[in-house]
């Protein structure tokens, strides 16, 4: 399984804002229970993407003003980020089929 990189609000800017290639957040905190449901769909999109696509998570409870800043308004939420802006995102456990076609359509 690949190691998902974690950000906060030392490192956001540059692996989510500033990065090259577009990138998927997990916005999560430790006691949500289907946080942790969704770590299966989420790492094996980080494994199927490869280079295409950045993966990484983001724990609320330690950069709530990132979490506010970006409009989590629930959990989990997968957010994808193109260009250093947010293009999309959705909210809830859900079918990793609803994620891979939120990907391909900013692709």
């Amino acid at each position: 399984m690949p190691q998902l990189t974690a950000v906060d609000d030392n490192s956001y800017t540059q692996e989510v804002l500033e990065h090259d290639t577009p990138v998927l957040v997990k916005f999560w905190a430790p006691w949500c229970g289907p946080c942790k449901m969704l770590d299966p769909v989420v790492e094996s999109i980080a494994e199927e993407q490869g280079a295409a696509l950045k993966v990484v998570t983001l724990n609320v409870d330690e950069a709530p003003d990132l979490a506010a800043r970006n409009g989590v308004r629930g959990l989990p939420t997968i957010a994808l980020f193109k260009g250093g802006e947010k293009v999309e995102a959705l909210t809830g456990v859900q079918p990793k089929e609803n994620f891979d076609s939120l990907i391909a359509r900013h692709a």
